[in-house]
């Protein structure tokens, strides 16, 4: 039975204020489905256009044909015609205008006389107490303005004004809200914008549009600062400065949408004040065209580098060929997950491939079809140096939310999303200030990894610069570094070729190399380097390491990647967890902090965040890993991602055990451990990996025994052994041998664990004060030095001690004189009593019985004359 739908409609020319009330019906009923009417006003489509990838829409087009079992109707009171509606479906109608008709038994209303209808439904989210993205207030926020006037039209309420503040309170964006808003003019001011649209010059500076316009008026016109927004939405430039000659004065207005363009700074030049995007001022003392060169001049020495395509862009790019099956493509390019590819014919961009389009077509049973017969047709193309202002244009015009990004030569170098763009508009205009650095400086280094690291890191930012190089300090030493605290443990990734990064390296300052040509990584031992003077000293890394920028797909779950080349945020993409995204740029320029998915703010939050819900699903071990971090660093798990790591549970056990195992030995090597198993055991994690595997409350006090410093006969046991066999002891009796199995222990480990643990249940011997030398070794005989460590660990201050290392030290190595040999040479055939004859020599030198070769020939004798090698 197909299940029935809850949607969500407005009417047609659908404005801000239904489109904002469509989304906040979303966050209310998440099940529900906001689909767009076939009209929208020009700017809702513009900011749709720009920003609806981050909204919950779909088109009619995108519609499952399923009944409709209830509509949610706002901003009218008039059904709109949609397949799938009866007579008697049932509507409820949230609008602010009065009731225009008699309503059916099988509608519901509400209706109230407020500025705008978003206001309504953003009542309800403040009482609900759900939390809002800075893109979802903003959208809510432009409702409420359009159809309030900016809150200054007369049927605004207290209550708009209250859920607007609000919405600002919760990132609501206002210079968005502005540029999306047309105020009105009156006459004499739309006959200056006109004058001024005629007199307006345009120019190009650090990569943004300034349009500076002048006029003369014979009267004194209040509010130009109108028609300055007015000319600036009309004409899209960076910045407006309005010179405007009236009697007696000479009015500047500045208007500024880029923090790069300070309006306020050249306001206060000309004697005025103001806020870097607004301000204004009364020009003394200069004639209109003398005000003219010099606001010109100020502008030039004022305005700051802008950002450009190439700050957004993700370098390397997955293209098709217009050519190509759609069916015999559309699985590869599904695990790769972008949503549009470019189409290249002759190396020349000739279209876009969405994933939308090739997706539907091939549902339709049309994987027959080619790439040239579903693309977007178009060379939509951006160069690196172009600014955002330019992308912002051309996603708008084309609706393309993909635009490859060309060289001078024309070829492709990279592309760049509108996720890039929102991105890029939440981090320049954020809603709290974050208490993570943007920019972190060779001196915050030096702090906290120390001047040596420091030093070497400098090193390879100067060789990466003077090879052209982009180089980026990734990893848990950019984690730790902003968290301040010292991890020496440096990976590096390269956008270009890391081997012959690392091999110039090593060939101007030494040490050695070691490569993997298969996963394009190396790694520089720092041994012998031949450093610059007033280089480095004290004690180093024992390596660092390079990787080439690289992405991943997994052909199924729980497999090992398919890894391809890529930039340095799809590199960062398939990292297992927000707080290990974070990445440090240290060429062409040293210090930027590049942060693609909010990895500072969960610093800041102090949470463990997976990137997409499929995370634990691609990689199980994530599951553990995720744990090992939560306790090292005291953070706690994100509540989607706690959600998705109980429903992935099940996948662990598709795992092999050898990388289960490598996982959790990480996790022994904490300097908590117990309580991390403790936590898996209480989360379901360890029984995932096997229905036996549980941790007793011993556990805790058995791991710290490895507090205790070991004898010196123990110094060559393997840390990690000792730590799974105290481990294993904390398990159930009976379950060590299976639970070795699963997680792909080797045979001689797996018989020294059941040797350990055969011990531990009888250690009667090892208790005993009058138990003979030969009895312990016996018992001992055959147990690793894994498991005897171990023993003596668990034997605590006791008598077991003792025992196990005198075995160690004296017993173990015993043997009488006599061997197989001497006995031949008696006249005994070899055979079972040779065994028996050597053994009860050996038992009697353990125990005290004989003290030298005459006593232990004296006893061979009397075993030979009682008949033990008798036929």
């Amino acid at each position: 039975m197909k299940t029935e739908m809850h949607v969500v409609l407005c009417h047609e020319n659908a404005d801000f204020d239904a489109i904002a009330a469509m989304l906040a019906v979303t966050l209310l009923k998440p099940d529900a489905l906001a689909i767009l009417p076939e009209r929208l006003n020009r700017n809702v489509h513009s900011f749709l256009t720009l920003y609806g990838n981050g909204l919950p829409f779909i088109t009619r087009e995108e519609i499952k044909r399923r009944r409709i079992r209830h509509v949610t109707l706002v901003d009218t009171q008039k059904l709109p015609p949609l397949k799938g509606l009866r007579d008697t479906t049932s509507v409820h109608i949230v609008d602010h205008h009065a009731a225009a008709r008699t309503f059916a038994d099988h509608e519901t209303v509400q209706i109230e006389q407020v500025g705008a209808t978003t206001t309504l439904l953003v009542e309800a989210l403040l009482e609900a107490g759900l939390p809002l993205e800075s893109l979802q207030a903003t959208l809510l926020a432009l409702g409420i303005y359009e159809d309030t006037g900016s809150l200054v039209y007369r049927q605004t309420t207290p209550r708009d004004i209250r859920a607007a503040a609000w919405l600002v309170e919760n990132g609501a964006v206002l210079d968005n809200v502005r540029r999306f808003l047309e105020p009105p003019l009156t006459e004499d001011q739309q006959a200056l914008l006109e004058v001024l649209m005629q007199r307006a010059e345009t120019r190009v500076i650090q990569g943004y549009s300034v349009l500076v316009g002048t006029a003369s008026l014979g009267v004194v016109m209040p509010e130009i600062n109108a028609v300055a927004h007015r000319l600036r939405d009309a004409l899209d430039p960076a910045a407006v400065f309005l010179l405007v000659e009236m009697p007696g004065m000479i009015q500047l207005v500045c208007r500024s949408t880029e923090d790069a363009i300070d309006a306020g700074a050249v306001a206060r030049a000309f004697g005025g004040g103001g806020h870097i995007r607004a301000a204004a001022a009364l020009v003394k003392d200069h004639s209109l065209a003398d005000a003219l060169d010099v606001l010109w001049r100020l502008i030039l020495t004022s305005a700051q580098p802008s950002v450009r395509v190439s700050d957004l862009m993700s370098r390397g790019v997955h293209t098709v060929r217009p050519d190509a099956e759609l069916g015999a493509m559309v699985s590869m390019l599904r695990r790769i997950g972008h949503e549009g590819y470019p189409v290249v014919e002759t190396g020349r961009v000739i279209g876009l491939l969405t994933r939308r389009d090739m997706d539907r077509a091939v549902e339709h049973g049309l994987g027959d079809l080619h790439v040239r017969d579903v693309m977007n047709v178009g060379e939509v193309i951006l160069h690196p140096e172009e600014p955002v202002a330019l992308l912002e244009q051309k996603m708008v015009e084309s609706g393309w939310g993909q635009i490859p990004v060309v060289s001078k030569d024309g070829d492709l170098i990279g592309i760049v999303t509108r996720t890039d763009l929102i991105k890029h508009w939440a981090a320049s205009h954020p809603s709290q200030t974050p208490t993570t650095p943007q920019q972190v400086p060779l001196s915050l280094i030096e702090s906290v990894l120390g001047l040596r690291a420091a030093r070497l890191i400098a090193l390879v930012s100067d060789a990466a610069r003077a090879k052209g190089s982009n180089v980026y300090l990734v990893g848990g030493v950019v984690r730790d570094l902003l968290l301040g605290r010292t991890n020496l443990d440096i990976d590096f990734v390269v956008e270009g070729d890391a081997i012959a990064f690392a091999q110039a390296l090593s060939a101007e300052f030494g040490g050695g190399l070691t490569l993997f040509r298969p996963f394009a990584t190396a790694k520089w031992l720092l041994r012998d380097l031949k450093l610059p003077p007033g280089g480095l000293s004290g004690d180093l890394p024992d390596h660092i390491d390079f990787a080439t920028s690289r992405n991943e797909f997994y052909e199924r779950p729980t497999a090992l990647p398919n890894v391809y080349s890529g930039s340095i945020k799809l590199d960062l993409a398939r990292r297992d967890f927000t707080i290990n995204t974070l990445a440090v740029q240290i060429s062409p320029t040293l210090g930027s902090l590049l942060d693609f998915f909010g990895g500072s703010a969960d610093l800041d939050a102090r949470l463990i965040r997976v990137l997409h819900n499929l995370s634990f699903v691609d990689d199980p071990t994530r599951i553990l890993r995720a744990v090992r971090f939560e306790r090292r660093l005291g953070f706690t798990l994100e509540r989607r991602t706690a959600e998705l790591m109980h429903t992935a549970l099940p996948m662990l056990r598709r795992v092999s055990g050898e990388r289960v195992r490598n996982e959790l030995t990480l996790i022994l090597q904490e300097s908590e451990p117990a309580e991390a198993f403790l936590l898996m055991q209480e989360r379901g994690i360890l029984k995932a990996i096997h229905p036996d595997f549980v941790a007793d409350g011993s556990l805790q006090e058995k791991l710290r025994l490895l507090e205790t410093p070991l004898p010196a006969e123990f110094a060559s046991i393997r840390r990690d052994d000792l730590r799974w066999m105290l481990l294993l002891t904390a398990l159930p009796l009976g379950t060590v041998g299976s639970i070795c199995s699963r997680l792909m222990f080797g045979k001689a480990f797996t018989e020294s664990a059941l040797a350990l643990n055969a011990l531990r249940e009888s250690q009667d011997i090892l208790h005993q004060r009058e138990a003979r030398p030969s009895g312990i070794a016996s018992r001992l005989a055959g147990i690793s030095d894994e498991a005897l460590g171990a023993g003596w660990l668990l034997s605590g201050g006791s008598l077991g001690r003792t025992f196990i290392e005198q075995y160690v030290t004296r017993w173990r190595n015993l043997r009488p004189i006599v061997d197989g040999n001497v006995l031949q040479t008696r006249g005994l055939r070899p055979g079972p009593c040779f065994r028996i004859l050597l053994d009860r020599l050996r038992s009697a030198w353990l125990d005290g019985e004989v003290q030298d070769a005459a006593g232990e020939n004296a006893l061979l004798e009397s075993l030979i004359a009682a008949g033990i090698c008798d036929e």
